[in-house]
């Protein structure tokens, strides 16, 4: 079983390097592997058994990865929550999966007391009945675990409607990890810094490089502060994070400061990477960057463009590629009636290869809607150019139709983004009786600058062809975003 095999070949190859840290302690592989066997067992011994599901709830600390681990160990399913899910969203994916258990911090725990009927064991993380439960079952045998059998079940971003729950074995998270370090060529001195929630699939990250012997250093919530400080103290060589964490750390007075020299890499996704923000990057930092691309339903991170592909700002003229698919993964851009297109023409994204997902659980409907003859719909609209990278263009529920040409959000984004005066913009679809419908835009304007409405539109139509110029402006105070810096268009449209 991989996550198994993984901190066994760790412990063998390197038992005494350090292989976690958060800002209570560091682990080293050797206490890694153990405590992780050890807890398996108390788990077991608390009642929790092979096939079973068990809630996370918890910011991003060594004891979480611990728990996934364990759990793994023992053939249950971990189901990381969003911690900042309100009480009904989080007892709705606990009854949804079943739950038996949930195991998460005091303070969290303490907000959710009533639970569904399902949950029978509740599990304190930062309490020292947790730390005691390696100690309970030292003989316990625990049950062997195929590499089919379901670990996992990971919620998707819920951009657009209520997040569902992803199955997936261990298989997917071997195929995804093998075919990523082919691609990433990891050294094995590397330190991450782990600025992304680890209660969705860009955990996969981590593990991934966890795979690869790295040490993953995890911070209990981003704030550029403390993402600048980790980079300092552990001499980071590499970060994970989101375009506008990037864009917030290098805001920060505390940026121009610290000793960032140690980076080597940063790897950043979920979103576009706008051109001001990796143009600054490039010029105050001086390492690498690497595009990563991935989709819970498809095991993760399948697609990458490496620090050696990455253009130089000046040339970038609308979005940096998105890069290659890993080994072992396929995609291709396909028409409305699923048939493969040409080169450099836009459709729909799809992927297939042995890190899909089992399907969503418990709704094979929904399983059944994103499925195409063995390929998964990402619901990106997109195109493979020659050298076989993928280019992005925007999502497909996105995508608005005015009087039957396509428009893209994105596009409209970019355009207003390129103002001086606009921090952030958002492009909706909004109905019109002659045209079906038109872009709204939605548009933060940086702190202490003016700029309304006409000007905007005016800077558009230099831009942008006339039918893709948004209909109307509106300013907001902040774009709408998920943690992983996704924008939530189904609240601008609400």
């Amino acid at each position: 079983m991989w996550l198994t095999q993984l901190l066994e070949r760790n412990r063998q190859c390197f038992p005494e390097r350090t292989a976690l840290v958060d800002e209570e302690r560091s682990v080293t592989w050797a206490e890694f592997h153990d405590r992780t066997a050890e807890l398996a067992r108390g788990l077991a011994e608390s009642g929790i058994e092979h096939g079973d599901r068990v809630a996370v709830l918890s910011k991003d600390r060594i004891e979480v990865l611990e728990s996934y681990f364990a759990l793994a160990r023992l053939g249950a399913l971990f189901v990381p929550l969003n911690h900042s899910l309100t009480v009904p969203e989080v007892a709705g994916i606990v009854e949804r999966v079943g739950a038996v258990a949930v195991i998460g911090e005091s303070e969290l725990l303490d907000r959710h007391t009533t639970l569904p009927a399902s949950v029978r064991i509740r599990l304190a993380l930062d309490k020292p009945g947790f730390e005691a439960l390696g100690t309970v079952a030292a003989e316990r045998e625990l049950p062997a675990v195929a590499d089919t059998d379901p670990i996992a079940v990971l919620h998707t971003s819920a951009t657009t409607g209520q997040a569902k729950g992803v199955t997936v074995d261990s298989g997917s998270f071997r195929a995804i990890a093998l075919g990523w370090l082919v691609m990433a060529r990891p050294t094995d001195d590397i330190v991450m810094v782990n600025c992304c929630p680890l209660y969705h699939g860009s955990m996969v990250v981590s593990l991934t490089y966890l795979a690869a012997g790295a040490t993953v250093v995890l911070t209990p919530g981003f704030t550029p502060q403390r993402a600048l400080a980790a980079v300092e103290e552990h001499s980071a060589t590499h970060m994970w994070l989101v375009p506008q964490m990037l864009r917030f750390m290098l805001q920060a007075k505390s940026s121009h400061r610290t000793d960032l020299s140690s980076l080597r890499e940063i790897l950043y996704g979920a979103a576009p990477m706008p051109l001001d923000v990796y143009a600054e990057a490039v010029e105050r930092l001086g390492c690498g960057f690497r595009q990563v691309y991935g989709m819970t339903e498809v095991g993760g991170p399948f697609v990458t463009l490496g620090p050696d592909e990455h253009p130089l700002p000046g040339d970038v003229t609308a979005r940096i590629p998105c890069g290659r698919v890993v080994p072992g993964m396929s995609a291709r851009a396909v028409d409305g009636a699923g048939r493969e297109l040409p080169r450099g023409e836009i459709g729909e994204m799809v992927v297939r290869g042995p890190g899909l997902m089992q399907g969503y659980w418990n709704d094979p409907a929904a399983t059944e809607e994103i499925r195409l003859d063995g390929w998964v719909r990402t619901g990106d609209l997109g195109f493979m150019d020659e050298e076989g990278r993928i280019h992005l263009v925007d999502r497909s529920k996105d995508l608005i139709i005015r009087a039957g040409q396509n428009v893209y959000p994105s596009e409209i984004e970019r355009a207003l983004m390129a103002h001086p005066a606009v921090r952030d913009a958002a492009v909706v679809g909004m109905p019109d009786a002659d045209y079906g419908e038109v872009p709204l835009a939605y548009v933060v304007l940086e702190s202490g600058t003016e700029a309304g409405a006409p000007e905007l539109l005016r800077h558009t139509s230099t831009l942008l062809a006339p039918y893709k110029r948004p209909r109307r402006i509106e300013f907001i105070e902040q774009v709408p975003r998920n943690p992983a810096g996704k924008i939530i268009k189904k609240l601008l449209r609400a």
